[in-house]
């Protein structure tokens, strides 16, 4: 066998040579080595991604569903307000409801006045309120509050002022009624 005799300096050149050897191999084979694991997690979020992007195709079905009921029950809602392009013929449309009620409960409407429309809390919306004046008994007044809750317009009885009309013995009552109905401009 041959021995090679090296001295100190010609080890260490030796040994920087292959470690530099090796650092350069590292080097050149590190970023291949890198793109094989990097692939592998850039598969998996990837699958992660589609995966969630499958759920949400899932729940789109679902979601359009509630979309339909929504919109439906704000047609049924909005179907409640008013009809009438302007407030004036809101009005109208809720002195023909009470008309109605009183009608229906053998009341004779003695004055109606059109009160100046209200902003509600939200500006798409207008009150129009309408004051009148009815002489009843008290049967009669409580039909035609259940009447007015029962309306297929919302309507809300805004203020009430009841007093006695004329004797006591007729049992009659003189009522002032604040009744507001909501528009939409």
């Amino acid at each position: 066998m041959l021995k090679f005799k090296l001295d100190k300096k010609k080890r260490y050149i030796i040994i920087c040579g292959a470690a530099l050897l090796f650092l350069g191999l590292i080097y050149r084979v590190f970023p291949y080595i890198q793109r094989t694991y990097a692939v592998g997690d850039e598969i998996s979020i990837k699958e992660a991604k589609l995966a969630k992007y499958r759920a949400k195709a899932l729940e789109r079905d679902g979601l359009e569903a509630d979309r339909k009921s929504l919109a439906r029950t704000l047609d049924r809602m909005e179907s409640c307000l008013l009809s009438g392009d302007t407030p004036a013929l809101a009005a109208v449309d809720i002195q023909n409801i009470l008309s109605r009620i009183a009608g229906k409960s053998k009341v004779v409407i003695k004055t109606v006045k059109v009160l100046k429309p209200t902003e509600l809390d939200e500006t798409i919306f207008l009150g129009i309120p309408v004051q009148f004046t009815i002489t009843s008994t008290t049967r009669q007044l409580k039909e035609i509050f259940y009447g007015i809750e029962s309306s297929l317009k919302f309507l809300r009885v805004k203020d009430v002022r009841i007093r006695v009309a004329g004797r006591k013995q007729t049992g009659k009552i003189a009522t002032t009624l604040k009744v507001e109905g909501i528009m939409k401009r």
